[in-house]
């Protein structure tokens, strides 16, 4: 939902600080490996000043505010340390894609009158491209965002954010940005996305692995049950057998049946594997695995 509220007289920047000059172009770095698409001759950017009300927030790749983080900026707000607002002028309108906690908490000081503030205004950008942005902007000024960003950068069309969240679907999976206890639905997003780009591949087996054993049960799926598999099989790829796993592990049915068995030395994933390695081999012999090897891997 768009926040848009029309100004009495205004359309248009109450400001221009770059008129009669041309939008300055420039180019981005890379970023996540993508292609650089941006900002490449047709799409530039103005320093500007406009209404507080003229500037839009689409939530469809933001994430929500945080109240608390608006509430502790106005507690140390100082005029000084304002950076300019990064909006986008798209189809009429100006989108904020970076600053949006900045001009809540202007907002809350300014009693909710409408106000002039400071902007980066870009132009040329599309929908994908704001959301490319907003992601890089997000990776570098608060890193608890990280899967606000991920969902961003697949909005965008960035390649391998689309791939991760194609694979998570296919494997009959969901994703939640907020947090979940809901059956087949991972809250752990930073997780997943640091060991899909590990390997993807040992990334959708161990996808396949969790919807085998406990069929998307809530528990199942925290971030350690999933490390945990997914550090299983980059020890013991070639040498388990799925079948055996399935019928071992799907006897489980919480994490303490797991923490039982964890090893006390190492990062929880490599614990939970060691756990697993240890039930894996329950009931034979004859081409069990090493839980010791664990401690060789990096987890």
């Amino acid at each position: 939902m768009s926040n848009r509220k029309n100004h009495n007289n205004n359309n248009a920047p109450v400001t221009d600080l770059m008129q009669g000059q041309k939008a300055v172009h420039f180019k981005l770095g890379d970023i996540e490996n993508t292609k650089v698409r941006l900002l490449d001759g047709k799409c530039g950017v103005k320093f500007g000043i406009l209404y507080s009300t003229m500037i839009e927030s689409d939530e469809a790749y933001q994430r929500p505010l945080d109240l608390k983080r608006v509430d502790t900026i106005v507690d140390v707000f100082d005029p000084r340390l304002v950076n300019p607002l990064k909006v986008s002028f798209r189809d009429g309108h100006y989108y904020i894609f970076d600053g949006a906690h900045t001009l809540a908490a202007l907002k809350k000081i300014h009693k909710f009158e409408s106000f002039p503030v400071l902007c980066m205004i870009f132009y040329g950008l599309n929908y994908a491209d704001e959301a490319y942005l907003f992601a890089l902007q997000t990776g570098q000024s608060k890193s608890v965002a990280s899967a606000y960003r991920i969902r961003a950068l697949a909005m965008s069309g960035d390649a391998k954010a689309v791939d991760f969240v194609k694979r998570v679907k296919d494997a009959g999976f969901r994703l939640a940005y907020t947090g979940s206890s809901a059956p087949n639905t991972f809250s752990c997003v930073d997780k997943l996305w640091r060991r899909y780009k590990e390997d993807p591949e040992t990334f959708s087996e161990a996808l396949s692995l969790l919807r085998e054993c406990w069929h998307g049960e809530h528990w199942s799926l925290a971030a350690n049950m999933f490390g945990g598999v997914f550090v299983f099989l980059k020890a013991y790829k070639k040498k388990y057998d799925m079948a055996r796993f399935v019928k071992n592990l799907s006897k489980i049915g919480d994490t303490a049946a797991i923490e039982k068995k964890m090893s006390t030395i190492g990062v929880k994933d490599a614990r939970y594997a060691f756990a697993m390695a240890q039930i894996y081999n329950k009931g034979g012999r004859k081409d069990n695995v090493n839980p010791y090897m664990l401690y060789d891997e990096v987890a």
